[in-house]
């Protein structure tokens, strides 16, 4: 199911925070990522389970 949030948060190691629409915080890494992302951008994603938990993937911009 794909999802719509805003990244609240990008560290140097290229990973961060997306808040979605329900205000759940749900963390992603860009590392394969090459387009150009920015705190308070309006992205679409889909919700995976990683061994570390919930993990956001297949970032799109909105």
């Amino acid at each position: 199911m794909i999802r719509k949030g805003t990244i609240t948060f990008i560290d140097e190691d290229r990973s961060g925070v997306i808040t979605d629409e329900n205000e759940q915080e749900i963390t992603f890494s860009l590392e394969n990522y090459k387009n150009q992302v920015w705190i308070g951008m309006d992205i679409y994603f889909v919700i995976e389970m990683s061994q570390t938990g919930l993990v956001a993937n297949g970032i799109e911009p909105a």
